[in-house]
């Protein structure tokens, strides 16, 4: 993952994944593979500071970077949402570019990007979907709408498809 690549923006709409069937179609190849599912480890102490940044950030969506190799998280990385907006997020794009190199430099590599959906279930908006650009990082949503259980899911998000993804919360 290089430095050229597009810097995090996503937003979403109100409701329920509406828009699954769009057009699996990139660079005029038609893609036909199916979306891998993988196990993704992610150590609880990381998954305590993602919600403590989404509880802090509500109203508002959260966004940040899970960095690691492979498809282990080790560290986390939150970013300013300079959108400040209740359904999407820009993340700041001079802090994402500072992550992206001393993650370079120590070996590691984005492995996920997370954000919030304050007011509803942690599953792809159809915003989501038309707007990731990371085809190999797992997407992690975390939803507070949830009467004080933990409603955090993973999915890579390929070309409009969702492929869910295994979480294993390590202590």
């Amino acid at each position: 993952m290089g430095l050229d690549e597009p810097l995090l923006t996503h937003g979403r709409n109100r409701g329920r994944l509406q828009a699954i069937g769009l057009s699996p179609v990139r660079k005029g190849i038609l893609m036909t593979d199916p979306i891998p599912t993988y196990t993704w480890i992610i150590p609880r102490p990381v998954v305590n500071r993602i919600l403590t940044h989404a509880m802090r950030s509500a109203p508002e969506e959260c966004v940040g970077i899970l960095s690691g190799v492979g498809h282990e998280v080790r560290g986390w990385h939150p970013l300013v949402n300079t959108l400040r907006h209740e359904r999407r997020f820009l993340a700041d794009s001079s802090q994402h570019i500072q992550i992206m190199k001393k993650l370079r430099d120590r070996g590691e590599e984005m492995v996920a990007i997370y954000h919030s959906h304050p007011e509803a279930a942690a599953e792809p908006s159809p915003s989501d979907l038309q707007e990731a650009s990371y085809l190999d990082s797992l997407y992690l949503i975390v939803s507070l709408g949830t009467s004080g259980r933990l409603d955090m899911n993973g999915f890579l998000l390929r070309d409009g498809k969702v492929q869910v993804q295994e979480l294993v919360i390590r202590d």
